[in-house]
């Protein structure tokens, strides 16, 4: 079971610069062939301002914040427990090549299953540029507890 102490526990907001040059490393990363991702003509042509980022590039902003490990350790969970079960994002507005994007994520919930054996960790993260909120996103992470030891019979 999760302390309920950390449910509401929130991160210093943190800053990061959009970065073209890592918004091309993810795009190959996972495939990503539109232009309008890397090539600034294309964004112009598109209504750009700049190169937008791929709808889930904002997952990899999160590890020059507070990453979900960092969570899971200060929460008492050991890693090794733990799985990425859901992760859905909520866009208001495109991120941008260039854009400052401030970040702080919360713990929103924790709760079990089957009788303690799954324990579920629910971390809302939000990115604002400026004052403007341009995406949201949850997590869940369940971490499952280790089974116990089992004992020698006597022969």
């Amino acid at each position: 079971m999760i302390d309920p102490s950390h449910i509401g526990f929130t991160t210093p907001p943190t800053q990061v610069r959009v970065d073209a040059w890592r918004v091309q490393l993810f795009c190959r990363a996972i495939g990503e062939t539109d232009p309008v991702y890397v090539d600034e003509a294309a964004a112009h042509a598109a209504g750009h301002r700049a190169c937008p980022v791929p709808p889930t590039f904002i997952k990899a902003l999160e590890s020059e914040h507070f990453s979900s490990a960092a969570l899971m350790q200060r929460m008492g969970i050991p890693l090794k427990s733990v799985l990425h079960a859901q992760q859905q994002f909520t866009h208001h507005a495109p991120i941008h090549v260039g854009d400052v994007v401030t970040l702080h994520r919360q713990i929103t919930d924790a709760y079990d299953k089957r009788d303690g054996e799954l324990t579920f960790v629910v971390i809302d993260t939000h990115y604002d540029v400026g004052t403007q909120r341009m995406a949201t996103s949850r997590q869940t992470i369940l971490s499952r507890r280790p089974p116990a030891p089992r004992s020698e019979s006597a022969a």
